[in-house]
C-alpha cells in the first residue's frame, strides 16, 4: 500500500469533510433554533466588563490574546465543571478515511468529554478562536474534521455540538449523521453575548445530561 503523508486538521475546508465523510450541510436544524430561542441571560456585570473589553480591542488582538483576554475568562464563568466530565484543551483526535488509506490528525482546542486524563465520547467542541478578519484558513473547516474524528471515535451516530470563533462572531455547529447545519453569527460585542451564554448553558445542562 502506498504510504500517504497525514493531512493536518489545520489543513481542511468545509467542503473537503463534506466529500471526504459524505457529509451534506442543511440550512438549518431545529436545535439551532431551539438555541435560538433560549432565553438570554440576565445582566451580569462581569459578563457586560468582557464585551466591553472585546469590542476595545477585537481589531486589534492576536489568536492568543483573544483566546486569553476574552474567551477563557468567559467560559469560565459557565462553570464546564462536572462529576463525570470536564474540559479537555489541546488534546490530539485522528480519524482514518478513503477506506483506511489515509489519515487525518490534530490537536483539539476545547472540548466537553467523559474520563478525567484521557477524552472519552467526546459531545462538545469549541474550536479555532480566530482573529477579526483573518482569511487564511477555514476555522468551519477544521471544526467539522474535529468533529467528524470524535464521531467515528465515539461510534454511537449521537448528535454532536460545537463552536467556533472569528473574532467578535461566535458559530454554533450541530452534526447529526450525516447531516450539518452551522447558525447564524451571534456578535459577542453586542447584546447577543447573553444569548451566547445562555447557549453554552444550554450546552453544560446536555453535557451533565449525557455523562450523569
Amino acid at each position: 500500500m502506498v504510504k500517504t503523508r497525514n493531512k493536518a486538521f489545520k489543513a481542511w475546508l468545509y467542503e473537503e469533510v463534506e466529500q471526504a465523510f459524505g457529509l451534506t450541510r442543511l440550512r438549518t436544524k431545529p436545535v439551532l433554533q431551539q438555541l435560538e430561542n433560549l432565553t438570554p441571560t440576565p445582566f451580569d456585570k462581569s459578563i457586560e466588563n468582557l464585551r466591553i473589553c472585546l469590542l476595545d480591542y477585537v481589531d486589534t488582538w492576536n489568536e492568543d490574546e483573544l483566546k486569553f483576554m476574552f474567551i477563557s475568562p468567559f467560559v469560565h464563568l459557565v462553570n464546564f465543571v462536572g462529576a463525570n466530565y470536564k474540559v479537555f484543551t489541546q488534546r490530539i483526535m485522528s480519524v482514518n478515511y478513503e477506506n483506511d488509506k489515509k489519515t487525518t490528525s490534530g490537536k483539539v482546542e476545547f472540548m466537553l468529554a467523559k474520563g478525567k486524563q484521557t477524552p472519552q465520547k467526546p459531545f462538545f467542541f469549541l474550536h479555532e478562536y480566530k482573529q477579526e478578519n483573518r482569511k487564511d484558513n477555514d476555522p468551519l473547516g477544521q471544526l467539522m474534521i474535529a468533529m467528524v474524528a470524535a464521531q467515528v471515535q465515539n461510534a454511537d451516530n449521537e448528535t454532536l455540538y460545537g463552536c467556533y470563533v472569528s473574532g467578535r462572531s461566535w458559530f454554533f455547529v450541530v452534526l447529526e449523521g450525516k447531516e450539518y447545519a452551522v447558525s447564524n453569527a451571534y456578535n459577542a460585542t453586542s447584546k447577543d453575548i447573553f444569548q451566547i451564554f445562555a447557549i453554552l448553558l444550554w450546552f453544560k445542562q446536555k453535557t451533565e445530561e449525557k455523562f450523569a
